[in-house]
């Protein structure tokens, strides 16, 4: 790759540009080196390439800058020839190249001109171009369709992009109806980019909510999953409560967790009002959806094609809100040790859900003492104990001349359950349990188990 800090120019683009603003200026004097290398290599085999899309856009508004991509007149097969082993052809049909940079990666895309979307999720035909104009203009919202000439310090922006980045608005670029049709997805996308995080919750255009409201039936087309991904960062948006509401309201939330089209108003009040960042993604589902069976919420969660470990912690984590720990110490021991980290959450969510009065799992509101939990909770030391049980199997077998079988598991699970209630730290201490407990004259199956509830 070519060295040093100089930009060189590459191909202009079709269109009039502007000079950058000094905001933007000093962005591209800061840029990654490896970046830099990259654009003279496509300017020096005879290309143009721009910056473009989100990261034009936050750096425009000085929010944190992700990815960084680019676009460019070079065709993707003379892309992969140019960087080589640094080339990954991750979506090369459709003109894009990730090229691998000293620190990061960067996602290169041929200007491109396409035919008719007849699947609304992508074209029938992709023809490369060199018209940075009609590059731009195919994109969904006009705050994503702006892009830089990084050596001639120049912003493109066609659709007035920096008109509704000032007036927090989302619009579509050109007819919405269209771009709608185009992607079914861009639906959710725009209910996604209302919320810019600090810079509080902005604006639809109004003919662009129109078009959302009326293309919701392309919605079915698009892939669960990629609706999936956009409704996660609507939930751990800080507006999150928000932008649920008018999805509920416009009936496009259905589309992706059925059950949610039907959520207690006070739930998104709710939700506005306690979330911070400890509430991760199990937490905000789990809340959303707590009034609901826990059996209806697993199988929505599974149409939604979760990782299984995300599907198994947010099922979990609903089940457990069902349920209210006992006011004392070996209860709380208990609890802490069940749910792991959550517990804390657990107890916020109790309160919450108490105090609001709110229906868990279509059984009505729960009742539990939750301010003498709270006090028992805050005076609760530290666990001593190990967390794993301090006897084995040969240990009780020969203690008891139980054999191997059920009721050498279930015993030991017992004698674990009153390690963790009591603290225990020796083996000396769970001898001592292990004499006073009646195992000799009852049937495993009514012996305690370490689990809550």
């Amino acid at each position: 790759m070519v060295k040093g800090r100089e930009i060189q120019f590459g191909t202009e683009a079709d269109i009039e540009g502007r000079p950058c603003p000094d905001s933007l200026s000093e962005w591209i004097d800061g840029l990654p080196e490896d970046l830099i290398e990259i654009v003279n290599q496509l300017a020096n085999s005879g290309f143009g390439a721009w910056t473009v899309g989100g990261c034009v856009r936050d750096a425009l508004l000085g929010a944190p800058i992700g990815d960084i991509d680019l676009c460019s007149t070079c065709p993707p097969e003379i892309v992969m020839d140019i960087f080589g082993t640094d080339a990954i052809p991750t979506g090369i049909q459709f003109g894009t190249v990730t090229i691998k940079g000293r620190n990061q990666h960067y996602e290169l895309t041929t200007l491109r001109s396409e035919g008719v979307y007849r699947d609304g999720r992508r074209p029938e035909h992709v023809q490369w171009g060199n018209s940075l104009l009609e590059d731009l203009s195919r994109r969904d919202f006009t705050i994503n369709s702006m892009a830089i000439d990084l050596a001639r310090k120049k912003l493109y922006d066609p659709f007035d992009g920096l008109v509704d980045l000032s007036e927090h608005t989302i619009r579509a670029v050109g007819d919405p109806m269209q771009r709608c049709d185009e992607d079914g997805l861009r639906i959710f996308r725009a209910y996604r980019f209302l919320d810019r995080g600090n810079l509080g919750l902005w604006n639809l255009n109004v003919e662009l909510h129109a078009a959302m409201q009326s293309k919701q039936p392309i919605l079915s087309k698009v892939a669960i999953e990629r609706k999936w991904t956009e409704l996660q960062k609507v939930l751990m948006g800080p507006h999150a409560a928000s932008v649920l509401k008018l999805m509920i309201e416009d009936g496009a939330l259905h589309h992706v967790l059925p059950n949610a089209q039907f959520v207690n108003p006070t739930i998104l009040s709710l939700l506005e009002q306690y979330t911070d960042l400890s509430w991760t993604i199990k937490h905000r589902l789990a809340f959303l959806l707590v009034e609901f069976d826990g059996k209806e919420v697993h199988q929505s969660l599974k149409r939604l094609k979760l990782p299984n470990t995300l599907l198994k912690n947010t099922s979990e984590f609903h089940g457990f809100l069902g349920h209210v720990p006992k006011p004392h110490s070996a209860a709380l021991r208990v609890f802490r040790y069940c749910l792991k980290e959550d517990a804390e959450l657990h107890l916020k969510f109790q309160r919450i859900l108490i105090d609001a009065s709110i229906s868990v799992h279509g059984l009505g509101p729960l009742s539990g003492k939750v301010d003498e939990i709270a006090r028992k909770w805050v005076e609760l030391k530290p666990q001593q104990t190990n967390h794993q049980c301090l006897v084995d199997g040969h240990w009780i077998m020969n203690r008891t001349g139980i054999e191997h079988g059920i009721r050498l598991g279930r015993l030991k699970q017992w004698l674990h359950r009153l390690q963790i209630e009591h603290d225990l730290t020796s083996v000396s201490e769970i001898e001592m349990e292990l004499s006073r407990i009646s195992w000799q004259h009852s049937e495993p199956s009514t012996w305690p188990q370490l689990r809550f509830p």
